[in-house]
């Protein structure tokens, strides 16, 4: 086989073996022809110095194999008898005996993982908060029994998760400035953020407990409350799975779930389940867990009025779940017409729940009556002269005076603890009158109302605006709206009947000027 002249290879163009080869004589230059390079092996090249750093690499990497190996045999062994009678029954994937807390000791972890990062003082801080603000929105959690459990700063990792994820909700929900620790800014970011490091770092997903449980869904609620809609989705619908792991959405529950950190077990998977549809819904989605939950018998559970103002909760979203989901004959139509009616019917009176899960109830049911009308609007159902308000027009205005009324008696600081959840839905009911006074000016001049549905829009905007401040997309969407329909709209000046003599002032028997006094009655629907 010939080989190339050292000049071609050089000058890599083809050679033809001959001596002289005929690339060398037909060169403008004088070029020797040689032959003296040794002919080196043929394809690509590879410098030593890679193939001693690769070999050294792939050293190292066998090295930790083995040693992952060995730490992870190790690990199997000393856990077996802990944690190995769980399995014993192909059948069941956890037992109900290791629902309240799984015994697992942080001590266990990588070294770099068993140092708390956020002190137990702050975490004390915002647990007191909770207790007295955000309990009766979330009262699945013993503020008495995790402060004595943060207080003893034992080498619990589910418990110290459980502490930085309700932490990080009740910042968030809540507005809590931040934290000053050792120089540092403890926020709602670093708590969860710590949660979330230390669960990876100590396979919460093999221990799960009630704690697991709640600590997905807080880390949902932050999540939902910075608008990080993704994590917020999977957090809840992880939630909901590990709850299913551990049989919380059985009929029956089992006397052995007890904790000393975990209140109202009974409703656990109840809160998770009302969160899920309402967070879905907000999405365009569909749940998770598809089925209608069974609720309890109210005489089952404690009769403390947090747990009776969830459960009523719960029964607003089984009976719209139920209505739209079902199978019968009946035109839909009529189904949406049923549905709103029994929404409509629905109530909650003041000593059945406290203050805050009172107006989480109004809210959520103005809001779902929203929804339908949505649906009657999208399948071309609406009429100005149907007979049912559902399908009117003016069904918005009608929601909207509803809503003001059940929240006249609420300031923006009982709303606080709701969080963005019940903000959306708000915006959803004000939103959709909005929408219906631009689309549709004639329902600004009903003649059945004195306070008509520009009011309405005006007090809802007002209503919203210091949860909309930090929102600043929605607070431009309806603000803008709001303006807009309000200038839109024609003076309702020029249709009062008024007797004056100059502008809106009559004189009285003395010749002296005093102002009229313009009042407007609330409609009944």
């Amino acid at each position: 086989m010939k080989r190339a002249c050292d000049s071609c290879i050089s000058r890599k163009v083809r050679c033809d073996g001959a001596q002289p080869c005929r690339s060398c004589l037909s060169s403008s230059k004088k070029i020797d022809c040689t032959y003296l390079k040794p002919a080196r092996k043929r394809g690509p090249k590879s410098r030593r110095i890679s193939r001693v750093l690769a070999t050294a690499v792939n050293a190292r990497w066998a090295t930790n194999d083995e040693l992952d190996v060995v730490d992870a045999s190790q690990n199997v062994e000393s856990e077996s008898d802990a944690v190995g009678a769980r399995f014993l029954d192909p059948t069941t994937v956890v037992d109900s005996s290791t629902h309240g807390e799984v015994s697992w000791d942080i001590t266990n972890l990588p070294a770099n993982s068993m140092t708390a990062c956020v002190s137990s003082m702050a975490l004390e801080t915002i647990i007191h908060e909770y207790r007295s603000k955000s309990y009766s929105v979330w009262p699945v959690v013993k503020a008495e029994g995790l402060l004595e459990r943060v207080q003893d700063g034992g080498n619990d990792p589910g418990t110290y998760c459980l502490a930085t994820a309700l932490c990080a909700a009740t910042m968030a929900q809540l507005d809590l400035p931040p934290i000053e620790q050792d120089s540092n800014i403890v926020d709602g970011a670093v708590l969860a953020g710590e949660c979330i490091r230390v669960r990876e770092q100590s396979h919460y997903r093999e221990h799960l407990d009630l704690r697991s449980v709640l600590a997905s869904f807080f880390l949902h609620v932050y999540h939902a409350k910075v608008n990080k809609r993704n994590s917020a989705l999977i957090f809840i619908q992880e939630a909901i799975s590990c709850a299913r792991l551990l049989r919380l959405d059985c009929d029956e529950i089992m006397s052995e779930v007890a904790s000393d950190v975990v209140d109202n077990e009974g409703i656990l998977f109840l809160l998770l389940w009302v969160s899920e549809r309402g967070y879905a819904m907000h999405l365009g989605l569909s749940p998770s867990y598809a089925d209608i939950v069974k609720l309890p018998d109210a005489s089952a559970i404690s009769d403390n009025v947090h747990v009776q103002g969830l459960l009523e909760l719960a029964r607003l979203f089984v009976a719209f779940a139920q209505c739209i989901a079902s199978n019968s004959s009946y035109p839909f139509t009529d189904k949406l017409v049923t549905t709103e009616d029994f929404l409509h019917g629905l109530s909650m009176q003041r000593d059945q729940a406290a203050f805050v899960r009172l107006a989480d109830y109004h809210i959520t049911k103005e809001w779902m009556r929203t929804i339908i009308w949505q649906q009657a609007l999208s399948l071309g159902l609406l009429s100005s002269t149907s007979y049912n308000a559902l399908m009117t027009f003016t069904f918005p205005s009608y929601v909207g005076r509803d809503l003001l009324s059940s929240l006249k008696d609420y300031n923006a600081e009982d709303l606080l603890p709701l969080g963005r959840d019940q903000l959306l839905k708000c915006f959803e009911v004000a939103n959709s009158l909005a929408d219906t006074l631009l689309c549709n000016p004639a329902v600004s001049a009903d003649s059945r109302f004195r306070l008509g549905p520009l009011e309405f829009l005006h007090g809802l905007y007002q209503k919203l605006s210091p949860f909309l401040e930090q929102d600043p997309i929605l607070d431009s969407i309806l603000r803008q709206k709001t303006a807009e329909a309000l200038l839109r709209a024609p003076s309702r000046l020029w249709t009062l009947d008024i007797e004056s003599t100059h502008a809106g002032v009559m004189d009285d028997k003395e010749g002296k000027s005093r102002p009229v006094n313009l009042s407007f009655n609330m409609p009944i629907h």
